[in-house]
């Protein structure tokens, strides 16, 4: 990924290992049909810390193999010292970019691009043709993105919902497109796949204590865009922690979409 803009630090480390265990559990049904069984040979454009990887890695077995490829040095360190410390041989983590990772073309069963649309604002159509490329006659490509704007806190909550709004706005300065969930299908057959599944799927939660999210790990990148000031991170700062010792917290509630194409 490219200008993702979200600073890897411990909390959203972590946050990245459960959202990839909740992006598993959720979508049990759909692993087969996206070819992510025994044996299967997957790439992961724009993985991250190569945690959704680490949570296939049973699903393709001994004999698959998984392949990761992430443009920020710091998420590819960190990938590679989690695939280090899992023992996972079969699993590589390296640098590239999701519309140009480098890897030979009809090398995979399936390609996976998860949560990275919709930080590529311009460039999303070039992302699904090359995962495309990557992928053998016959073989799956999987996207997983979300529609932002469908995000709602109940009942509203001032550092949640001011941090979200104002991180909107810094992903439309980019250019990227909030609403990116619901368009997967037009990706997956402008790039000349026959469209195979396309799921929407809503989540209701409470917030955890010390939960902070995305937008969280964007405020330095958005001081830096001019967006946000030191002053309001100082203040959020302060109103995260009084939320966090609320006996109540908020409902969390969001939308996310899957669609799977066939080569």
């Amino acid at each position: 990924m490219t200008g993702y803009g979200l600073e890897l630090d411990a909390v959203e480390h972590a946050r990245l290992r459960a959202q990839a265990a909740g992006m598993r559990g959720s979508n049990e049904d759909l692993w087969p049909l996206a070819g992510v069984v025994p044996g299967a040979d997957v790439v992961d454009l724009g993985c991250g810390p190569a945690a959704v990887m680490l949570e296939l890695l049973p699903l393709v077995g001994p004999d698959g193999t998984l392949t990761g490829v992430d443009a920020d040095p710091a998420m590819v360190e960190r990938g590679q010292a989690d695939v280090a410390a899992a023992g996972a041989a079969n699993v590589v983590v390296q640098q590239g970019l999701a519309q140009e990772s480098g890897l030979p073309p009809g090398s995979f069963d399936t390609a996976i691009v998860r949560l990275v649309l919709i930080h590529n604002g311009g460039r999303e159509q070039e992302i699904v043709d090359h995962a495309a490329s990557l992928v053998r006659p016959g073989g799956r490509v999987m996207l997983y993105d979300l529609d932002s704007t469908m995000i709602r806190v109940a009942p509203p909550s001032a550092p949640v919902s001011e941090l979200r709004e104002r991180y909107q706005a810094y992903q439309r300065a980019r250019g990227n497109d909030p609403t990116v969930g619901v368009r997967l299908p037009e990706f997956i057959e402008s790039a000349g796949l026959t469209l195979e599944a396309f799921r929407g799927t809503c989540s209701t939660r409470l917030r955890t204590a010390g939960e902070r999210g995305p937008s969280w790990a964007a405020r330095r990148a958005m001081v830096d865009a001019g967006l946000a000031t030191l002053e309001e991170v100082e203040r959020w700062t302060h109103e995260f922690e009084q939320l966090d010792n609320l006996p109540r917290q908020p409902w969390m509630i969001g939308c996310v979409f899957v669609a799977i194409g066939r080569r």
